[in-house]
């Protein structure tokens, strides 16, 4: 559910919006690359530092890394320069890479593969499917309400949306299954974790 309009709020307008924005006042095409490529090396930094990594509760990390795909939205909502609205988009690159990598681990550790396509399904259908509506309305609403309005409701969701994720207990309770491990202690890897107190 997050997602699902994670995308049609906070995403769209980054990828919609951002690029005219770039060209009005950011500096145009030449520097909106630039922070596009700033994005690209921020997602590569974090998952080199992911590789090897196992954190006990991979799923608080990823939601944390969430957070990250709002912080683009407000430099542009505050109309800032351009350095400052690279920052945000290494930093949403860093923890887009970290939250997709964990997630997608942790579905494929804690998920049956016989269920994986359909709980997979359940999970892409509503953020791709819903979310592109945003791609569709973004520019309206911009010429309606301004474009500092539709970036400000983007990144006050994706914020709250992530906070409200990371307070569900299924989230923040769930540990890494490591298979080797149990497969090597006779326990089945769909079985709950062992609990380590």
């Amino acid at each position: 559910m997050q997602f699902a309009f994670f995308n049609l709020i906070t995403w769209a307008p980054w990828m919609v919006l951002g690029p005219v924005l770039g060209r009005a006042y950011l500096g145009g095409a030449a520097v909106w690359g630039v922070i596009m490529a700033v994005q690209g090396t921020g997602a590569i930094v974090a998952g080199l530092l992911s590789l090897g990594r196992r954190p006990r509760r991979p799923m608080v990390i990823a939601t944390v890394g969430t957070f990250c795909y709002a912080l683009p939205d407000i430099p542009m909502a505050l109309h800032a320069t351009a350095p400052w609205v690279a920052a945000a988009a290494f930093a949403c690159g860093a923890g887009a890479s970290l939250s997709n990598t964990l997630f997608g681990t942790t579905l494929q550790q804690q998920v049956p593969p016989d269920m994986l396509a359909r709980v997979s399904s359940l999970t892409l259908f509503p953020a791709y499917g819903i979310g592109v509506i945003g791609y569709a309305i973004d520019g309206p609403l911009a010429g309606a309400f301004g474009p500092q309005a539709v970036f400000g409701v983007g990144a006050a969701y994706g914020l709250l949306s992530s906070a409200a994720v990371l307070t569900l207990p299924s989230v923040r309770a769930l540990r890494w299954r490591d298979h080797d491990h149990e497969a090597d202690a006779g326990l089945d890897p769909m079985s709950p974790p062992l609990d380590p107190n």
